[in-house]
């Protein structure tokens, strides 16, 4: 019978749950900024973070990417940031 590691399936389950939420899905900073695009799931010493990505500046071919926790971003709702209008 093997040996099963239950931190592994914890970490796997985890990643599998942050990717079913969040891969592909078009996020925020808490704080605001530019909206990103989640890449995928990637491993930090600090445990899973999302691959996001984005152009900087908006409307630029300049793509930046970076993990970023999942306590540090948002879904985006669709909505402007507060003071943005059109």
């Amino acid at each position: 019978m093997p040996i099963v590691d239950r931190n592994q399936n914890s970490a796997a389950a985890q990643y599998d749950v942050l990717r079913r939420r969040y891969k592909g899905k078009t996020v925020r900073l808490r704080s605001g900024g530019p909206l990103m695009t989640v890449d995928e799931i990637v491993p930090t010493p600090t445990g899973p973070a999302l691959l996001c990505c984005w152009f900087d500046p908006p409307g630029s071919t300049k793509l930046e990417r970076a993990p970023l926790h999942e306590t540090s971003i948002e879904l985006d709702d669709g909505r402007l940031p507060s003071g943005v209008t059109i």
